[in-house]
């Protein structure tokens, strides 16, 4: 497995689950590739968002999202469509593990 660099739009909201967030994005945007993206939820974010980023933007990222409670991570092979409840919070470089 290697590890690349990649720019990740990240954005931010609030939602009850992963499933609706999945489902909002599906309406809002029905052709975006649902297996690209990554929703974020829980006490373990600093930990899930550091497998993408280092921990100064892990930290920059967090103080972002200000009351938010999901994040939600456009990989590569996805692009972020305006979103009514999804708040753009920047486009960060991280790494992405791939098979070498």
């Amino acid at each position: 497995m290697a590890r690349v660099a990649a720019d990740i739009p990240v954005a931010s909201g609030r939602f009850a689950s992963q499933p609706l967030v999945f489902a909002h994005i599906w309406d809002v945007t029905p052709d975006l590739d649902l297996d690209a993206i990554d929703v974020i939820q829980g006490t373990n974010m600093r930990a899930r968002l550091g497998g993408y980023f280092g921990a100064v933007l892990v930290t920059e990222i967090l103080t972002r999202m200000e009351a938010d409670d999901t994040l939600v991570l456009f990989l590569p092979g996805s692009v972020p469509a305006a979103n009514p409840k999804l708040r753009s919070l920047g486009n960060f470089t991280g790494t992405l593990v791939r098979a070498s």
